[in-house]
């Protein structure tokens, strides 16, 4: 057996560990919480759509009268999910869809992590507060995969950005953007990165129209559907409760998920995962993937500090490039996993 046959079952053996890890975590967790506080409101907003399209009524998609606020994407995927159990899914069945899609999502962001260092995928796996947003029927899940698929392939292949590459990262872009805006914005760093002003203009343009594509909500009226949405954040963020602009910190270290659940998360090292995760972003900033990793997690952590509405859930946006960036930390500590536990071929270089 050669080098790259040792390297590639090593790559396998630990995408194996990192998603019996992330079940052992989620399937207690998906049958274990309680229905939380959005749930009920994205389940009837999906199950409204999908009556529409069985009722012939699209204006129900087009222009839908629940839960405006957010884009239809992860909606519309909710409401295809409630197609096929007929009308009138009970509630078992509803949660058992959103959770399961869900679960998808994070089980896809596991093996994406994995794919740059055992270390991240690990991380990504046993993170509570990843596990419950992939646990329950939330918006964030889909987004955040969308967002660092994006965000993986941009930098794969930011020196020859061709058509089909803007295509695919603008697709996964606009398809962030469209489930959930806050899962958007990491691609401020994917401008930056792109060498030259058309790509970085085609790869917006692409983005874009792919957010309005992809969500059926926005297709009658954009603008004013933009303005809507934008309105009711800008009004809604005055009537939250107080919070710190260090809320967000304090959650990722505090291990929230134990603490709200300790019945389905009697152990976190949330805390401990934010330390190395930030000891990481430090030592990587020699190098270009170190720094995209850090503006990766410093740009969406500055508008989540600033923006007053700082729900837990918009964590979620952080935490790929945070578990990522313990493979800095992981990798120096032993020379063995430093031989053996390096990433494959399809991860982003960090030696450069």
């Amino acid at each position: 057996m050669g080098r790259v046959d040792i390297v590639d079952a090593v790559n396998h053996r630990w995408f194996w560990v990192a998603l019996i890890a992330a079940l052992l975590v989620r399937i207690p967790a998906i049958t274990s919480l309680p229905i939380d506080w959005d749930e009920p409101i994205y389940m009837d907003a999906a199950l409204a759509m999908s009556d529409g399209v069985r009722a012939g009524d699209w204006a129900a998609v087009l222009d839908p009268t629940l839960n405006r606020e957010h884009p239809g994407l992860v909606k519309g995927l909710y409401g295809l999910g409630f197609f096929g159990l007929g009308p009138d899914p009970d509630l078992v069945e509803r949660l058992a869809v959103v959770r399961g899609l869900s679960l998808l999502a994070g089980l896809g962001m596991v093996l994406l992590a994995v794919q740059v260092h055992p270390a991240a995928g690990i991380a990504v796996a046993v993170h509570t507060l990843h596990a419950k947003y992939t646990c329950e029927g939330y918006l964030d899940a889909w987004p955040a995969l969308w967002m660092s698929m994006a965000m993986m392939l941009g930098w794969r292949n930011r020196h020859e950005f061709r058509l089909r590459g803007i295509v695919l990262v603008g697709l996964c872009w606009g398809a962030a953007i469209a489930g959930k805006w806050i899962h958007g914005v990491p691609g401020i760093v994917l401008i930056v990165v792109l060498p030259g002003w058309r790509s970085r203009v085609s790869l917006a343009v692409v983005a874009l129209l792919s957010a309005w594509a992809l969500d059926p909500t926005m297709w009658l009226d954009p603008l004013g559907r933009f303005m809507e949405m934008a309105q009711f954040h800008q009004t809604y963020s005055a009537t939250v409760p107080d919070s710190s602009a260090l809320t967000p910190w304090i959650t990722l270290a505090g291990g929230g998920p134990a603490v709200w659940h300790p019945d389905v998360f009697p152990v976190t090292v949330d805390g401990a995962l934010l330390v190395f995760g930030l000891m990481g972003l430090g030592a990587g900033l020699r190098s270009p993937w170190g720094r995209f990793l850090a503006a990766w997690f410093v740009i969406p952590m500055a508008v989540l500090m600033l923006w007053e509405t700082r729900w837990p859930q918009h964590l979620m946006v952080l935490l790929m490039p945070l578990c990522m960036a313990i493979a800095a930390v992981i990798r120096p500590l032993s020379s063995r996993a430093n031989r053996h536990s390096s990433p494959n071929g399809s991860h982003p270089p960090t030696s450069e």
